[in-house]
């Protein structure tokens, strides 16, 4: 059986908020107080506490079981927008900035694995169960195509100028060493 706690009209931003929701969300119950204890996040405190108020929420309406072998887990999480206070703050030339001051609504709902209402717990459990029988299948090797040739690409401009004066200077060369033999053998 489930059991819901409500945090209303909490003032922080509820995209702060839903990154500490999406975090614990399907875990278990003492799995995701241990991440909300040590989160570094200053949403972390209420969400802590408010996962404590669910927890002794669902012990209230199931005195006859123990939180320990129900195996609670993080049913659902809802982060959903508050009121907004809006503020002026002072702008240049005389102007004013409007301030948005976000609060948010967060809703909890825990419930034990044993009961028929998780699917996602069970659907987890049935894959880990069935993934040990899928290791043991052979698998077939698959035939690689193979790859057509690449084409190399144009050489750039820079290259092909360099290369060019590099041709240029060679005559160039070539001529002044035969100057410089002429008059060798002229003397």
């Amino acid at each position: 059986m489930e059991a819901v706690a409500k945090l209303n009209n909490y003032p922080t931003s509820p995209r702060k908020m839903r990154l500490l929701a999406d975090l614990i969300r399907g875990m278990e119950v003492e799995k995701a107080l241990g991440i909300l204890q040590f989160n570094p996040k200053h949403p972390a405190v209420p969400m802590y506490k408010l996962l404590k108020s669910a927890i002794n929420n669902w012990e209230q309406k199931n005195a006859d079981e123990k939180v320990e072998d129900a195996g609670l887990v993080v049913k659902t999480i809802m982060v959903d927008g508050g009121r907004v206070i809006k503020r002026m703050r002072p702008a240049p030339q005389g102007r004013g900035y409007r301030v948005r001051k976000r609060s948010n609504h967060v809703t909890i709902v825990v419930d034990s694995i044993n009961s028929n209402s998780v699917p996602g717990i069970k659907k987890q459990k049935a894959k880990a169960e069935a993934a040990p029988v899928a290791e043991q299948a052979p698998v077939a090797k698959k035939e690689t195509a193979k790859k057509p040739a690449v084409k190399k690409a144009a050489p750039k401009k820079e290259t092909l100028k360099k290369e060019a004066t590099a041709k240029k200077v060679k005559p160039s060369a070539e001529k002044a060493e035969k100057a410089s033999s002429d008059k060798n053998t002229n003397k």
